[in-house]
């Protein structure tokens, strides 16, 4: 248990929530296909009701991230484009991370990055590029690393616990090996 117990309530801290940050996603991706989206073309996207969407794109126009014309069509302000704009960028570092150095397959990675991608911070992501562009630069270190890591496969004694998983073993609930 962490010794600062206050820390999970840092959760509710982000700057955008997980529907939030898919309705701006919506948006945009509505937006790049024609004309602004109006609300019910945003709901349709995402499976929810008109009024689920009202009460979300309401509370995103409080924030300032979205703009409602005269026509009740749909844009991104400067502010909420540059939010999808950095979502969908540690969304994209997530899924380089997670496939390319961690081996994790394909639909899993594309899951995680999703669920992770509005909670991540600047700095986090920022140190996740330069890991990413390390092991991309075909240095010896980085090659020698990847190789090292690949190779790895740890196992645990049934019921034991290592340094890491302090409550329960991650290897074995990811099927024995990673």
């Amino acid at each position: 248990m962490s010794t600062r117990p206050r820390l999970w309530r840092a959760f509710e801290d982000n700057e955008i929530t997980h529907s939030g940050a898919h309705y701006l996603l919506a948006i945009a991706a509505l937006g790049k296909l024609g004309s602004a989206p109006r609300a019910a073309e945003v709901a349709r996207r995402l499976g929810v009701t008109r009024a689920a969407a009202s009460l979300q794109l309401r509370a995103l126009q409080d924030r300032g991230w979205v703009e409602i014309d005269e026509q009740q069509r749909l844009r991104l302000s400067s502010a909420g484009a540059d939010v999808v704009n950095r979502v969908m960028s540690k969304h994209e570092v997530l899924l380089v991370f997670l496939r390319e150095l961690l081996g994790v397959e394909t639909d899993t990675a594309e899951l995680d990055a999703c669920k992770v991608e509005h909670l991540l911070s600047d700095e986090t992501g920022a140190a996740l590029v330069r890991l990413i562009r390390f092991a991309r630069s075909g240095q010896p270190e980085a090659t020698a690393f990847l190789s090292e890591f690949r190779r790895t496969t740890a196992h645990c004694r049934p019921g034991a616990l290592c340094e890491l998983c302090t409550e329960a073993c991650l290897l074995a609930a990811a099927g024995g090996s990673a």
